[in-house]
């Protein structure tokens, strides 16, 4: 008698993954006028910053929770830091941020994997770190995520980036190597901000086009990854407001949003050093007319320094 054994093979267990979650399919019905860009007001921002919040709120990343209620670092702050949102007419219901590499801030990363991003620096290599991806239960059997992650997919290839960054909870590794084809960056390490494991991986973006056609090229349409990402399609979504997502026209944001994002409605600013602290107020020169807390904080990394 022979026993039937179940082919486990990656390839087999990608196209099952994909079909039972039906990962690529259009699930944009009942969603009000369905569209996704990068966060520009305040509005929007707040909302993607309180939507991540929550939802870290119920998985228990969040440990103390803040009057605030909102999440986020100093990172934002930064002009090329890009907060894609998923719409519902005005309501965000997904998110998730795109943190660029620099001398003076590095990465999020940094703190548990600076040794393994610096081996990619050190080959020239240029960083993203992806993070602060929410989507609500009842918004996640849409799927909405998949056009965030294709938007900022192309956004980081307009940009030049070479390696997409990520850490994971362990027990999303498998997901993100099998469907996303992400390699291992670094060891599985104890992350204290959100009080649970974490996992380095990095995509690389110099060959992944040929990885996904090797990997989906052949597949079935609802299957097919590489059409995802690689071919234009005509669907329910467009960029907000019709102007073309692959545009940041203007990364600054006004001295009166920083003021109510990190001095009125968080200490971000408090962990920051004073080589950071300098710089932004070279690129935000308004909050030292404006800001008598933000002077303060100046006059203080200027007494300490």
């Amino acid at each position: 008698m022979t026993t039937y054994v179940p082919d486990r093979t990656p390839d087999r267990r990608r196209t099952i993954r994909i079909k039972r979650s039906a990962l690529l399919q259009n699930k944009l019905e009942e969603i009000d006028r369905p569209s996704i860009k990068i966060a520009e007001t305040r509005d929007e921002l707040e909302q993607a910053f309180s939507l991540v919040y929550r939802e870290y709120l119920k998985l228990g990343y969040i440990k103390e929770p803040n009057p605030s209620e909102m999440y986020l670092s100093i990172y934002h702050i930064l002009p090329e830091t890009a907060v894609f949102i998923f719409k519902s007419y005005l309501t965000v219901i997904c998110t998730l941020t795109q943190i660029f590499d620099s001398k003076l801030f590095g990465l999020p990363m940094d703190d548990l994997y600076h040794e393994e991003l610096n081996a990619l620096r050190n080959a020239s290599r240029k960083l993203v770190e992806l993070s602060a991806l929410a989507t609500p239960k009842q918004a996640r059997w849409r799927n909405v995520f998949m056009y965030l992650c294709q938007a900022m997919y192309w956004y980081a290839i307009y940009k030049n980036v070479n390696d997409l960054c990520i850490m994971v909870n362990p027990k999303h590794v498998d997901f993100y190597k099998t469907i996303f084809l992400f390699e291992d960056l670094g060891p599985e390490k104890y992350y204290p901000n959100v009080g649970a494991p974490a996992v380095a991986l990095r995509l690389d973006l110099d060959d992944i086009q040929g990885k996904l056609r090797e990997k989906y090229g052949t597949l079935d349409f609802d299957c097919d990854m590489y059409s995802f990402f690689h071919r234009v399609t005509t669907t329910q979504l467009t960029p907000s407001g019709g102007e073309d997502l692959l545009v940041k026209k203007n990364g600054m944001l006004d001295a009166d949003t920083v003021r109510y994002f990190f001095i009125e409605k968080t200490n971000v600013l408090e962990k920051a050093t004073p080589d950071q602290m300098n710089y932004i107020r070279s690129i935000y020169p308004g909050l030292n007319r404006t800001t008598g807390e933000f002077c303060n904080i100046l006059k203080l990394y200027h007494f300490q320094g």
